[in-house]
């Protein structure tokens, strides 16, 4: 093989914008996924191993979410991998004319970035998009699909982790009650309803007029005045609601659980009303205080649905059963956190609660399908 053959085999190249960005030169181009990860590397921070690193350490998890997207998707977008060049003599731009000299071809020397032992091309953002692309895992075929880098170059170590410190301090995270109301929005309902019922039931609760909670869930964002529980703090609660359940799950369908549900809250409004006009004075509807009365939930729905009940009279007369609780900020929780407090808070009411003869929920679904309105 001749010089210029190998040449051509061994250059990675891709029509580019030369430019300057806040004082940054980079190019900017297109090449496909598993040619940029074979052209760079993550320069991982280790305090012991690697101090002088730039990189954070890598969430095989969340590489495997990105492959996964990049693989599996007919149509998605990325924002472009921003790399930096840190030889500089493997990178070499050619412009298409005198005229345009900030428009051309750059030119990456593929041998010349892996034959040395220091990384030539390091990757400031976009590690995880990377990681797989190759194909060189077992099980994680090479990525071909074209995707768009921006390359910086003549960047000192420092300023190559101060751009690091800058795009992940910069980037504000998007709202995830935001991010669920777009998988509504995205989802067929009767798809979401097998594939997602928490978050069926969470939404279901702000749109239904005959729902405690209608109007007052925020989907993301501007958050409207009086609209103070947030959609994915709902859908968590209520996904732990079924998980403790032992008679939710023979219900065939998301609607009935969600009739049931709603059921259940109605009851919890008559049962403690003042932190649903006063909620800034409670901790019933957020944080911990939310989760409880879902794990609460499954409990009492359990018993009502044992009686053959399903009603919010039936489930309010087991919730007035037992102790009378504050539910104030310096009441009988006070100090109760995170999910933990959430399980201790409802092992406190639960364990008050009066016990009832149990029965079969055989038959239910279909009586609950057939109710249209609760109490």
């Amino acid at each position: 093989m001749d010089d210029m053959a190998e040449s051509k085999k061994t250059t990675l190249r891709s029509p580019a914008v030369r430019a300057k960005v806040f004082g940054v030169k980079v190019y900017r181009g297109f090449a496909k996924l598993g040619d940029l990860a074979d052209i760079s590397k993550a320069d991982i921070y280790d305090q012991k191993k690697n101090p002088t690193g730039t990189q954070r350490d890598l969430s095989p998890a969340h590489a495997r979410g990105a492959y996964e997207y990049v693989k599996n998707s007919d149509l998605g977008f990325w924002p472009e991998v921003f790399l930096c060049a840190r030889k500089r003599d493997v990178v070499t731009f050619r412009p298409v004319s005198q005229d345009l000299p900030d428009l051309g071809t750059l030119e990456i020397d593929s041998k010349a970035v892996k034959d040395g032992a220091e990384i030539a091309i390091s990757r400031v953002d976009g590690n995880h998009r990377l990681h797989y692309g190759d194909g060189k895992e077992i099980g994680y075929s090479r990525v071909e699909k074209l995707v768009s880098f921006c390359l910086a170059y003549d960047l000192s170590r420092e300023e190559e982790i101060q751009l690091f410190k800058d795009i992940n301090d910069n980037q504000k995270p998007m709202n995830t009650s935001h991010l669920d109301k777009i998988e509504v929005r995205l989802t067929p309902e009767e798809e979401l309803k097998r594939r997602n019922p928490e978050l069926y039931i969470a939404q279901r609760l702000n749109h239904d007029p005959e729902s405690p909670f209608h109007g007052r869930i925020f989907e993301g964002g501007k958050k409207p005045v009086g609209v103070d529980i947030p959609l994915r703090g709902l859908k968590t609660g209520i996904e732990y609601m079924l998980s403790r359940s032992t008679q939710l799950p023979h219900l065939e369908d998301a609607e009935a659980q969600y009739r049931v549900i709603r059921n259940y809250f109605t009851a919890v409004k008559k049962w403690q009303p003042k932190p649903w006009s006063s909620p800034k004075e409670y901790i019933m509807l957020r944080g911990s205080g939310l989760w409880a009365i879902c794990f609460i939930g499954a409990q009492v729905i359990d018993r009502a649905l044992q009686q053959n009940e399903f009603k919010a009279t039936q489930m309010l007369t087991i919730l007035r059963s037992g102790k009378d609780w504050d539910w104030g900020k310096k009441g009988d929780f006070k100090g109760l956190g995170g999910r933990g407090g959430a399980l201790e808070i409802s092992n406190r009411v639960t364990r008050k609660l009066q016990d009832a003869n149990r029965i079969s929920t055989k038959q239910l679904f279909d009586k609950i399908m057939a109710e249209d309105s609760s109490d």
